[in-house]
């Protein structure tokens, strides 16, 4: 089979842009419809809740209750009833016209999600027409294959560095999650702790402080695994300090497991030791997480900057 020349290459690839445009048309009218739909659907829900309002005020003056005894005695329940019975056929139908406005909303998304489908995958073929294109070039020797390679090998390593990172940040992440849980235990076994020592709260208290003791210790062991695995997918994207602290120093910076307990104040003052290094490490890596949003950023722009001239080369 004979490969495809340059012109046939040429309109793949245009076909593929128009396709795309399609796509992204469509999937735009597919956002602003599901937002109908979901506005839609919140209005037939307040409807209905009138509706059921008007039809209980309605069954209280048809019904023998105390609204309709007070309407009779003021002589007033055929005017109020009339009134009632009104306002109820109006919440029906305004509740019909929020039902149709939400079935007109939903036809409008299920057509759109059709066309979308029937426009099939348009980026996938134009990154294939591009990659088509590229080979043309490449086999013709064509000016511009060295600076496709010098992108080729670009972007290999902008997506390692960008890959890296993401874990970077997810690791950052999870940190963050067991040391917020961690201090808000301390806060709270602080806090039973004072009660103890200057309230004498006795057994109670006792039982609270250390069931939350208990709690924040295994939170703090989760912390400890946590940075051990921040502290290697910081080390993976070239970050060695934290807060001005070495990145491994981390990994010891909750060995605090309340042992060796002989008062009241010794309590006391481990659990405020503990709760400072929580706080101090949990602003450490939000710092952290920060900087690793930055350099993802920096790669990602740096990453679609170079897929621009790829295509500026290959689609011209």
């Amino acid at each position: 089979m004979p490969a495809p020349d340059l012109a046939a290459l040429d309109a793949a690839l245009a076909d593929a842009e128009r396709d795309l445009a399609e796509q992204r048309r469509l999937t735009a009218r597919l956002e602003r419809g599901e937002a109908a739909v979901a506005a839609a659907d919140a209005e037939v829900v307040a409807r209905r809740a009138r509706l059921a309002d008007e039809s209980a005020d309605v069954r209280r003056l048809e019904s023998f209750s105390p609204t309709r005894i007070w309407a009779g005695l003021r002589g007033s329940r055929d005017v109020d009833l009339d009134r009632e019975r009104a306002e109820q056929q109006a919440a029906e139908y305004a509740v019909a016209q929020a039902e149709a406005r939400l079935a007109r909303a939903r036809d409008e998304v299920g057509a759109t999600r059709a066309a979308l489908d029937a426009v099939g995958d348009a980026t996938a073929r134009r990154r294939e027409a591009l990659a088509g294109k590229e080979e043309h070039l490449r086999a013709t020797g064509h000016p511009s294959v060295p600076e496709l390679d010098e992108i080729a090998g670009l972007t290999g390593a902008g997506r390692s560095a960008v890959a890296e990172l993401q874990e970077a940040v997810a690791a950052a992440d999870h940190a963050l999650a067991r040391l917020s849980a961690a201090a808000e235990l301390l806060s709270s076994a602080r806090s039973w702790s004072t009660a103890d020592t200057f309230l004498d709260g006795g057994l109670l208290t006792d039982m609270v402080k250390y069931d939350r003791m208990d709690a924040a210790q295994r939170l703090l062991h989760d912390a400890d695994l946590a940075l051990r695995r921040l502290a290697t997918e910081l080390a993976d994207v070239g970050m060695t300090a934290v807060g001005g602290i070495e990145v491994t120093s981390l990994t010891r910076t909750f060995d605090v497991w309340f042992d060796n307990i002989f008062s009241d104040w010794s309590v006391r003052n481990r659990i405020t030791e503990a709760a400072d290094r929580v706080a101090w490490t949990l602003r450490a890596i939000a710092d952290v997480r920060e900087q690793l949003l930055a350099r993802w950023r920096t790669e990602h722009a740096g990453l679609e900057r170079l897929a621009v001239r790829r295509e500026e080369l290959l689609v011209r």
